[in-house]
């Protein structure tokens, strides 16, 4: 039993912390979902207001990432994640007592910078607690976090408003934090300081590989953010699907994506982080144009494809960041991950702007096979990274079989 402890400030305290500040983090970004569009609506409250308030939560955290990753390498990893904590417990109270507008989005803005807090602390801690050769693994297994906050918060946050009313939710977050907050004041511990190196996320861009490997974050969040609003409008159009089957798909895929992360991570520590991530946009490419031939069948085992495609090609950017950090002698890991955030954000933003525009023009099946083209079209791009980089991240264990 003593194997299964632990302690205060060890890998596992820091991969058991980290998996389920995420967790508590994404379960309340989807327990909103069903819940703040009708209740802002209530307020009178007009249909371009409400999708500024969803935004706002991806504006503040792209604000506020570099900031938190700055000051995760200069002051340690536990400060922002506890602050990124407190955060999360006063955006999910102002949610549950909001009266007007004003608050709501608060509260949502709120809940952006917790979450920047949060995630950039949170995976430069991973990277400090976990050699390059199990990262990939450790990551992957973090991500599982996410899945499972994503999965539940929807569906029980509309469970829990038909039962208790529009406060219920956001109480039980807020408990759910309260917990968490306990699990991060036992466990965490900053990793011994080590002299680093005080960098800017724009100056690591400047690193090639770190370029590259931001490249394939904004076209794999822009990727799904792009299906998001327009293929359950298709499915629903072409295929007859309801709201609860759409719900249904999606939910299917993203636990897809969940199961395949933690093997995922472990196949790029294999494999290498270049070449798994390879694999994923072609598998993406491929799978894309499917979601448009007339068979729901077909359209359903090709989503589940492409949420495979998109973890092989996502997870392995976490610790290919890492990487380039110990490569470049620093352990400015907080720049690197908040380099990630923002290039998140930055797809999840274009994303569905690009693909209402491209689906509006040319309709969804043209869409599908335009963004097949532009995943194939950067290969070349991290490909000629991947040799360029062959010596130096074969010693780190990064690229070794391209």
């Amino acid at each position: 039993m003593a194997r299964l402890r632990a302690p205060r400030g060890s890998p596992l305290a820091a991969l058991v912390v980290v998996t389920v500040a995420i967790f508590t983090d994404m379960l309340l970004y989807g327990l909103v979902v069903p819940i703040l569009p009708g209740y802002a609506a209530s307020m009178g409250v007009p249909e371009w207001a409400i999708g500024v308030l969803f935004g706002s939560y991806a504006f503040t955290l792209l604000l506020t990432t570099p900031l938190f990753g700055a000051l995760a390498d200069r002051v340690g990893r536990r400060g922002p994640m506890m602050w990124g904590l407190f955060g999360l417990m006063a955006a999910t109270l102002l949610f549950a007592f909001a009266t007007n507008y004003m608050t709501l989005l608060v509260a949502r803005g709120l809940q952006g910078v917790a979450a920047a807090a949060t995630w950039t602390a949170g995976l430069a801690l991973l990277a400090d607690a976990f050699p390059s050769q199990a990262r990939g693994r450790i990551m992957g297994i973090a991500l599982t976090g996410m899945t499972a906050g994503l999965l539940v918060g929807p569906p029980l946050g509309g469970l829990l408003y038909e039962w208790g009313g529009y406060q219920w939710p956001f109480l039980l977050a807020a408990g759910l934090a309260a917990l968490d907050g306990v699990a991060r004041g036992l466990l965490l511990a900053d990793p011994p300081r080590r002299e680093t190196e005080t960098i800017s996320p724009l100056e690591l861009l400047r690193d090639r590989s770190i370029l590259v490997t931001v490249g394939v974050v904004i076209a794999g969040a822009g990727m799904w953010g792009l299906l998001e609003p327009i293929l359950p409008l298709y499915l629903e159009r072409e295929y007859g699907f309801s709201p609860g089957g759409i719900g249904l798909l999606f939910g299917a895929a993203t636990l897809t994506y969940g199961i395949s992360a933690p093997v995922v991570g472990a196949l790029c520590d294999r494999w290498g982080r270049r070449p798994t991530m390879v694999a994923g946009l072609v598998l993406v490419a491929a799978a894309l144009p499917l979601l448009g031939l007339p068979s729901a069948v077909v359209a359903s085992g090709a989503l589940m494809l492409v949420s495979i495609g998109y973890g092989l090609a996502l997870t392995p950017t976490l610790p290919a960041l890492a990487d380039a950090v110990d490569r470049r002698g620093g352990t400015a890991y907080g720049s690197a991950y908040a380099l990630f955030n923002e290039a998140y954000g930055v797809g999840m933003m274009a994303g569905p702007v690009v693909g209402g525009v491209l689906a509006g023009a040319f309709g969804l099946p043209l869409t599908l096979v335009v963004t097949a083209l532009a995943m194939l079209a950067y290969l070349p791009a991290l490909l000629g990274s991947a040799r360029s980089s062959r010596s130096s991240a074969a010693s780190s264990g990064d690229v070794a079989k391209l």
